[in-house]
C-alpha cells in the first residue's frame, strides 16, 4: 500500500456503507472569544461498497427550524491525490490523515480576497471534535469550535479550559511530509508547556479544554504556523501542527 492509499483508508476505513451520522454543534469565536453564533447540524457519511466513493451529506438547522442539505460525492479516483485528498466543496484544500484518530483540511496556499483556514479533527469513540481557524482578507475572523457525538446532539459546551499541562508526558510525535510519507516517534517523559510556537502567534485557551496558537494576520507568500491542541482525557492530549 502506497502512501496515497493508505491515507485514503485511514481517513474513510470507519465508514460503511450504512450511515455513520455525526451530530453536530457548533459554536463560532470572536477573536475576543465572544460567542458569534451557535447552530446544529449533521454530517452523514455512507460509501460504496470498496470505499472508492464516500457519500457526504451536511444538514443544517436553520433559525426558522427549517433545514437545509448540501450532498457530496468524494471519489477515490479523482479526488485522492499524492498530496492528500480535496473534497468537491474545495479544491484548494486537503485532508491528511495522521493514523491516530487525528485529522487535518487544510488549505495548501492562502489566496488573497479568498477565505483562509483549516479544520483539525480529534476523535474519541463516540465523540468528534474539531476546530476551524477561519481568515478573511488575511486577518482571523473567527475560531470555530464544533462538537459531535454519533447518537445526539450535544446539550451544551463543556466550558472548561486548560492553561497548563501538569507532570510529565510520554510522547509520540507523527510526522507526515508532503508527499505523505509518514514517520513515528516516541520520547521519553518529559514536561509540556503550552506556548506559541511563533513570536507573531497568538494563544487562544477555548471551551473542550482546546488551544490553539496562530498568527492573527497572515501575509501572501510568508510562512505561517497554526498549531492546535485538546485535552482528550485525564491522560491524553493530542495536537496538531502544520
Amino acid at each position: 500500500m502506497n502512501n496515497q492509499e493508505r491515507n485514503w483508508l485511514n481517513l474513510f476505513e470507519k465508514n460503511t456503507t450504512e450511515p455513520t451520522t455525526w451530530h453536530a454543534l457548533t459554536t463560532a469565536y470572536s477573536p475576543e472569544l465572544e460567542i458569534i453564533r451557535s447552530r446544529q447540524f449533521t454530517r452523514a457519511f455512507t460509501t460504496n461498497s470498496d470505499r472508492s466513493i464516500i457519500y457526504h451529506k451536511n444538514t443544517y438547522v436553520l433559525p426558522d427550524n427549517q433545514t437545509k442539505e448540501q450532498t457530496w460525492e468524494i471519489k477515490q479516483q479523482e479526488c485522492n491525490l499524492s498530496d492528500g485528498v480535496f473534497h468537491p466543496e474545495s479544491e484548494n484544500m486537503r485532508a491528511i490523515s495522521f493514523d491516530n484518530d487525528t485529522s487535518i483540511w487544510v488549505a495548501k496556499q492562502f489566496i488573497k480576497d479568498k477565505m483562509f483556514g483549516s479544520e483539525v479533527f480529534f476523535e474519541q469513540e463516540d465523540w468528534r471534535y474539531s476546530i476551524i481557524p477561519l481568515y478573511e482578507g488575511g486577518s482571523l475572523n473567527r475560531i470555530v469550535l464544533i462538537k459531535e457525538n454519533k447518537q445526539e446532539f450535544p446539550s451544551k459546551v463543556d466550558n472548561t479550559k486548560i492553561t497548563e499541562l501538569l507532570g510529565k508526558w510520554q510522547l509520540t510525535t507523527t510526522q507526515v511530509k508532503p508527499d505523505l510519507a509518514m514517520s513515528v516517534e516516541n520520547f521519553t517523559e518529559q514536561k509540556l508547556k503550552l506556548d506559541s510556537i511563533r513570536e507573531d502567534n497568538k494563544q487562544w485557551f477555548l471551551p473542550e479544554q482546546v488551544f490553539v496558537s496562530l498568527p492573527q494576520t497572515i501575509i501572501e507568500g510568508k510562512k505561517i504556523t497554526i498549531l492546535v491542541g485538546k485535552q482528550i482525557s485525564d491522560n491524553s492530549y493530542k495536537q496538531i501542527q502544520v
